[in-house]
This record gives C-alpha cells, sequence and structure tokens, in this order.
C-alpha cells in the first residue's frame, strides 16, 4: 500500500487534509491514516460530530471552523498551525471538502513552506462533488451541458463579471458560499437576459442527516422564493442538467422542495408513479 513518506520523528509535520463533504465515511483512506497518526487536529466547524470518534484519544482537537464570515480568522488558524508545528508533532488540518476548492488550503501550504514546515496535501471529495451525488443532478450530462463553470457567490456581485456572457452560459454554474446572495445574481441574470425559466438548485448539508434539495427556477430565486431550509451548508447548481436529476436511494436525506415543476422537472418525474413519492414534498 502506497503512503506518503513522512520526515524523521525530530521534525514537525501538518497533513492539511480534505474531510469530504461532512459525513466520515467520505474520507478518503489516505485522510484517514493521517487522523490516526495525528497529536494535533484543527478541525473545521461545518464537519459532522461523528468525526471525533475517528481522533485519538490522546490528540489535541481544536475546532477552528468559519460560518457564514464569523468563527474563527484565518490569520489565528495561521497562528495555531506554527504553534503546534513543533518537532517531532504531528498536526493535521481537516478541511471540510477538498483543502485547494474554496478551501484556503494554498494559503495555508503557502504559510507552512515559508517556515520550513514539511506538509503534505491529502485531497477529499469536494462539496461539488458530493452535491452532485447526494442529490442526484450530473454536473455534466451528454447532450445537455459539456461545461462546469465554478465561482464563489460570496463577492460575485461586487465582482467586475461579464453579466450578460453568464446569462448565455449553456453549462453547469456550481457556485459556492451563494445562500445569502443567490437571489441578487440571479436577479442579475435575468438582467442580462438569462431565461426566468433556466432551473436553478439548492442543496443543502449533502450527504448529512437533515439533507434538503429545492428545485426553482431563476424567476422564483430573483423573487426570494429559494431559501435555506437548514443551518448547514449549502451550493447552489444552475443549468440544464437539472432536468436530468436522478434520485439515489437514501432513507435519510431525500427530503426534495419543488417550487416549479412546470419547469424544474425532468418529465420521467412527472408520471404517475413518480408524482409524491416518497420523500419528496411540493413547496411554493
Amino acid at each position: 500500500m502506497s503512503r506518503t513518506t513522512e520526515p524523521s520523528s525530530s521534525q514537525p509535520f501538518v497533513s492539511l487534509v480534505g474531510a469530504g463533504p461532512g459525513t466520515p465515511d467520505l474520507l478518503t483512506l489516505r485522510g484517514l491514516q493521517a487522523l490516526q497518526r495525528a497529536d494535533v487536529i484543527l478541525y473545521d466547524a461545518l464537519l459532522e460530530p461523528d468525526f471525533a470518534a475517528l481522533f485519538r484519544e490522546e490528540a489535541l482537537a481544536l475546532p477552528v471552523g468559519k460560518r457564514c464570515g464569523g468563527g474563527t480568522p484565518q490569520e489565528h488558524i495561521h497562528e495555531l498551525l506554527l504553534t503546534h508545528a513543533k518537532p517531532g508533532v504531528h498536526v493535521v488540518r481537516l478541511k471540510g471538502g477538498d483543502p485547494l476548492l474554496y478551501g484556503r488550503g494554498g494559503e495555508e501550504a503557502q504559510l507552512l513552506e515559508a517556515f520550513g514546515i514539511p506538509f503534505e496535501i491529502i485531497p477529499g471529495v469536494s462539496a461539488l462533488q458530493g452535491v452532485a451525488s447526494a442529490s442526484g443532478i450530473p454536473l455534466t450530462h451528454r447532450g445537455v451541458s459539456r461545461e462546469l463553470r465554478v465561482l464563489e457567490g460570496h463577492h460575485l456581485l461586487d465582482d467586475t463579471v461579464d453579466w450578460e456572457e453568464l446569462a448565455r452560459f449553456k453549462g453547469t454554474l456550481a457556485l459556492f458560499m451563494a445562500t445569502r446572495s443567490v437571489q441578487g445574481i440571479a436577479r442579475r441574470m435575468l438582467a442580462h437576459g438569462a431565461n426566468p425559466s433556466h432551473p436553478v438548485a439548492l442543496v443543502e448539508r449533502a450527504f448529512c442527516e437533515g439533507q434538503v434539495t429545492t428545485i426553482s427556477t431563476l424567476a422564483l430565486a430573483a423573487e426570494g422564493h429559494l431559501c435555506c431550509r437548514t443551518e448547514g451548508p449549502g451550493l447552489v447548481l444552475m443549468g440544464a442538467v437539472i432536468h436530468e436529476r436522478t434520485r439515489p436511494f437514501a432513507s435519510h436525506f431525500s427530503v426534495t422542495h419543488i417550487h416549479d415543476p412546470a419547469t424544474a422537472l425532468h418529465r420521467s418525474e412527472r408520471s404517475p408513479r413518480a408524482a409524491g413519492g416518497r420523500g419528496e414534498r411540493r413547496a411554493g
């Protein structure tokens, strides 16, 4: 079995580990091995409590998560990394999703490199992949979407964006950190010529207890009808691939809210057998 070679025990070592969408069973094997060797664990707030069962009893575990702009400042996380990365100490920075996809893993890696601290980066299942798989919405689909564009929605309205080009985009848009800005984004896209019936989906708590998928349209999102229904993390998808949504079996995260059945549902879901199926209810 291949395994990353660590420095000698006389050196500090840091593992930047992607924890996946939030549930422990989607952690990679290499990530689990790093956790089981860790002396100090700095973990994100968005992870499920069950992750604690994977920590060594002797390990010092410190929550350092950030939520909606609050929580632990990134500068303090940097200080903690430098403070605990001492000779003979293995530190794991356990990050939701993948460290290098809106996880600020690049900043932390640069910090460690600048201070001469050996480190490794262990990839994780990103929130993007988790949301797609858990909700059954493909990111690309033959004959429907051949492109995927990933954007950060928190500051999108403040950035210089070619909104006309974005409104014409025929592929799949994935918006991280956009649950609070999706109304403004939808309004801006409509103002630049986007189709009001263009499908939009908000997936919250992907692969975790209480997952909710809300399927809507740009017009309804622009009116403020697409809102969070949980306090967990969420990701917004836009595109015709939402029509191709399937229903993966899962007994505990199958709740779906549908704002506009006439335009947001695939034809197979409008069949008598599918209508009103287990785990779904119509809203709005």
